[in-house]
């Protein structure tokens, strides 16, 4: 089964009359082998024309035009550059295997007039007004602070707006935990025997620059000098250069006044917006397409 991407980037590099892609030329096989997530694939409307060129699918889909004399793009070159690239930067966002490919249209919301998980609608709507405006001239994006209980559907719903960043508009975006992902990271380059060893500086800025960023299970980390020193560093950071942050936990803010002399807390309070959710197992609602 392939998904239609139509609605969720702006990419038209195949032909405009196909059914399957809706002249995106890209589409998402959902059901790979030895994949949780499915993968990219050139649509069939772009790949049964390239394959009759000379240029056979290969790099760098080039073909000679014998009366131009000269090397014209292969039916196929721009799809697949845009494959590559979106490619690229799924890959850069470092989201789940089971979240990747999640958008706000394949995420079950239940029945609106009687769903009991109103705290996750409400904090879907938010999702969906951040996506959709967040090119606008007169628009602000604003970082979330989101936090419930284990399986209420935090993680879920950053990665989801990661990947409508990415396909939407092309945006770099990278998920970390923030313990395995950025902690570790930085103690790993203080060890000799390490491939970061030396390269902290490097590590922080990545994290520090990056478009948008989701830090997962923030909270979890133990409470030390190093812990909050480090972390309040990289939130005011990207507070100064106003990058999106967006941050999931088992813990309602507030927990943070007291931590690292509240330094955290006034920082996250400024540049995010709170949202607990209820819900008490999102994760058995996942669509199943």
């Amino acid at each position: 089964m392939e998904m239609n991407l139509s609605e969720i980037t702006s990419i038209r590099d195949g032909n405009p009359q196909c059914k399957t892609c809706g002249g995106v030329g890209i589409t998402l096989a959902e059901h790979v082998r030895g994949s949780r997530s499915g993968a990219l694939v050139l649509c069939h409307c772009i790949g049964s024309d390239c394959n009759t060129c000379e240029a056979k699918g290969q790099a760098p889909f080039m073909t000679f035009d014998r009366k131009l004399d000269k090397m014209l793009p292969c039916v196929c070159h721009n799809a697949r550059f845009s494959l590559r690239n979106l490619e690229n930067l799924v890959e850069k966002a470092n989201i789940p295997a089971r979240y990747r490919f999640q958008f706000l249209s394949t995420i079950d919301i239940g029945d609106t007039a009687n769903d009991p998980d109103m705290s996750f609608i409400i904090a879907h709507d938010w999702a969906n007004e951040l996506v959709h405006k967040f090119k606008n001239s007169d628009f602000t994006p604003q970082g979330f602070y989101l936090w419930g209980g284990t399986g209420s559907g935090k993680t879920l719903l950053a990665c989801v707006i990661l990947n409508e960043l990415v396909f939407r508009y092309g945006i770099t975006c990278k998920y970390a935990k923030v313990n395995k992902d950025f902690l570790s990271a930085i103690r790993d380059t203080y060890q000799s025997d390490s491939e970061t060893h030396g390269q902290e500086r490097s590590i922080e800025k990545e994290f520090a620059n990056v478009d948008v960023l989701v830090i997962d299970d923030f909270g979890v980390q133990k409470e030390s000098e190093f812990n909050n020193r480090k972390l309040y560093d990289l939130i005011d950071s990207r507070y100064e250069q106003e990058k999106l942050t967006l941050l999931t936990s088992n813990h309602s803010l507030v927990e943070w006044r007291d931590r690292g002399q509240g330094r955290i807390y006034s920082r996250l309070m400024e540049m995010t917006k709170e949202i607990e959710l209820k819900c008490p197992d999102y994760r058995t609602k996942f669509v199943k397409r």
